[in-house]
């Protein structure tokens, strides 16, 4: 499915999701539309981030957290400066995160679905969404599992990293 900015018809991609993916087209915004957008508005990418009802996290290639709105705030109980410039297993308190080596260098990180989900949209430029993942969330001395579905864009030099569901 051929990928196409709503705004100015730029070409965006495919997304290999589709089972004509000649015939179908999906729309989205391209970085400049999306630019000139936030511009014309008025609005800051921040109050931008904020209005989305989803935790969304906007991270760069190697997961570390560089926005959050105000949303993934409320869900993790913590305040937008102890999210900022942290790696996304410290941001969730994944167990493993905790170990000597830390965030993203341990034996169990090779198979974290969300590192991977991200990884694949920071090389591929494609979006992921609805994703299952599971993390092993370091609750004092006992790691609970927690399932999630996330989704992957590429906005620019970020990654949005939206939380669509947690269970």
């Amino acid at each position: 499915m051929k990928r196409v900015c709503a705004w100015c018809l730029k070409e965006m991609g495919v997304v290999e999701t589709s089972e004509r993916p000649d015939t179908e087209i999906s729309h989205g915004i391209c970085e400049n539309c999306l630019d000139n957008l936030t511009a014309q508005s008025g609005m800051s990418f921040q109050h931008y981030l904020d209005s989305l009802p989803l935790p969304v996290f906007m991270v760069d290639g190697n997961v570390e957290v560089i926005a959050v709105n105000s949303r993934a705030c409320a869900v993790l109980g913590k305040k937008n400066a102890e999210l900022i410039h942290h790696l996304g297993g410290n941001v969730f308190e994944c167990q493993y995160a905790r170990l000597p080596l830390g965030c993203g260098r341990t034996i169990h990180c090779s198979g974290c679905t969300i590192r991977k989900a991200v990884t694949r949209t920071f090389e591929t430029g494609e979006p992921l969404s609805m994703v299952p993942a599971t993390l092993s969330h370091a609750d004092l001395d006992h790691p609970t599992e927690i399932s999630l579905y996330i989704t992957t864009a590429k906005v620019g030099d970020m990654f949005m990293l939206r939380v669509d569901k947690m269970v």
